[in-house]
């Protein structure tokens, strides 16, 4: 038995030692880089809330045969879809469940909605990052670990977790006058096996053919 509990506890060590979420040191890391180690495959979803507004729901997704991505519209959130490889494209209301399909031209473009969220690497926003500081603290942000680091303004305080693997911004809190005040956090991330026919389920939506 007692032989039983040493292999055990060596094999559960391993696991966390191995596990992706527990990689890397949490050094936070460029753009670029964060951008190469998520490749073109990926599906990445934050909660964002802003000054007590309702908390708004942003979700992107890559792959080589299509991409989907949320945006505000008259206030109201929608998910743009499209398949590359089937030449369709679709606009769906996550909240009603429906949405329009239209045909997909290969040469059509979207930049401000292909872009990669500014969320995933915020950390980067500050021009004076002398006052962005590591602390020693590590906790847990939608399963995988991360690092916590602060910021000091003028009228306020932010507060970082930075994934512990990939070094983005896992979650930011900002807190000072009621009017700056802001939450976002990580609920999903994928990298990796992504796909066109799992990216977002359609079975899901009422789709009626677009004009």
């Amino acid at each position: 038995m007692f032989l039983v509990s040493i292999a055990l506890t060596l094999n559960l060590g391993a696991c966390k030692k191995d596990d992706p979420a527990n990689a890397g040191d949490g050094t936070p890391k460029t753009r670029e880089a964060i951008e190469a180690a998520f490749g073109n495959n990926y599906r990445i979803s934050y909660d964002v809330e802003s000054a007590g507004q309702p908390i708004y729901h942003l979700f992107q997704a890559r792959c080589a045969q299509g991409w989907a991505t949320s945006m505000t519209v008259d206030d109201e959130s929608q998910i743009y879809f499209v398949d590359e490889a089937g030449k369709k494209m679709y606009i769906l209301d996550p909240g009603k469940k429906t949405g329009e399909s239209y045909p997909y031209d290969p040469s059509m473009t979207f930049p401000d909605l292909t872009e990669t969220s500014a969320w995933i690497y915020f950390h980067l926003s500050f021009v004076n990052l002398s006052d962005f500081k590591r602390t020693d603290k590590t906790e847990t942000v939608a399963g995988r670990k991360a690092v916590v680091y602060t910021l000091k303004y003028a009228d306020g305080d932010g507060t970082f977790w930075i994934d512990n693997q990939y070094g983005f911004t896992l979650k930011y809190v900002q807190t000072g006058s009621q009017a700056q005040n802001a939450l976002v956090e990580l609920t999903e991330l994928k990298i990796g096996g992504v796909t066109v026919a799992n990216m977002v389920n359609l079975s899901e939506y009422k789709i009626t053919v677009g004009s």
